[in-house]
């Protein structure tokens, strides 16, 4: 067997590490192009639970209060992509884990959208009770509540239904509620929806390539 002389050795040596290199470099190209946002198709966004309107639909003025005690309407819609929840703070399960999927899923956006949960307990989630439950899940979440008339209102004009259950015990209540994730644009015009149960990997895609 021919023995290689070391120029040869390390010929063969250098020639594998600059093959290696090239691996390595399509390697991450690929991997940086499957990663990288891009506007999905509407097959694409239908596997991913969400439903588009097309035009985006209006929505009349409003008047709710933020967990803050300050009074909020339309325009505060307008200026960025939103993602709505329509809960409660003493859901037991649902909301709880819609929020927190919601956490997850705008931990990993680049551009972050707006994320609000509008309240559906009118008579129990004051603006002080939100203000404890909501940045709990991420300081940067806001809660919405308000009158009934005004809340039945905004809710209808995002299909979003809700009702009183009686509890099980005397004089108690919950709350029925729908728990798809609304998707308002920066016009703040009604985009769409994520149906239930959202998907933080899921929700992270769709919105990417919205606000692409």
């Amino acid at each position: 067997m021919k023995t290689r002389t070391p120029e040869q050795q390390a010929g063969i040596r250098n020639t594998l590490i600059a093959l290696f290199g090239i691996m390595a470099l399509m390697l991450g190209l690929f991997v940086s192009s499957a990663l990288k946002p891009r506007a999905l198709s509407h097959d694409e966004y239908y596997k991913l639970g969400y439903f588009g309107y097309e035009p985006s639909r209006s929505i009349k003025e409003f008047k709710l209060t933020n967990h803050f005690g300050e009074e909020v309407g339309l325009d505060d819609l307008k200026g960025n992509w939103s993602l709505l929840f329509f809960g409660f703070t003493y859901c037991p399960d649902i909301c709880p884990t819609t929020m927190g999927v919601l956490n997850r899923a705008v931990n990993n956006m680049k551009k972050k959208p707006q994320v609000i949960m509008v309240s559906v307990d009118y008579d129990r989630d004051t603006p002080e009770l939100l203000a404890q439950y909501v940045p709990n899940f991420n300081p940067d979440f806001v809660g919405y509540t308000g009158e009934f008339d005004e809340l039945v209102s905004f809710a209808t004009q995002l299909n979003a239904a809700f009702a009183k259950v009686p509890g099980r015990e005397p004089g108690t209540y919950t709350m029925d509620h729908s728990a798809s994730i609304v998707v308002i644009n920066p016009n703040g015009r009604f985009q769409g929806f994520i149906k239930s149960p959202p998907q933080a990997v899921n929700i992270t895609r769709i919105l990417d390539s919205l606000m692409m």
